[in-house]
């Protein structure tokens, strides 16, 4: 079992868009925003304040 504990999981960007995770952003400003085929949670979430709260 490899320590993999420092990477965390990254999951596709439509499957976070429907998650509970980011059910707090409405989804058409997120979809827009995250482009990426893939974000951990914390990116996605880190993105979404940076650019929705400026």
């Amino acid at each position: 079992m490899s320590k993999s504990t420092k990477t965390e999981k990254k999951y596709p960007t439509e499957k976070l868009l429907k998650s509970k995770a980011l059910a707090g952003y409405q989804q058409d400003f997120a979809r827009a925003i995250l482009v990426k085929p893939e974000y951990t949670i914390a990116e996605a979430k880190a993105i979404l304040d940076k650019v929705l709260k400026g």
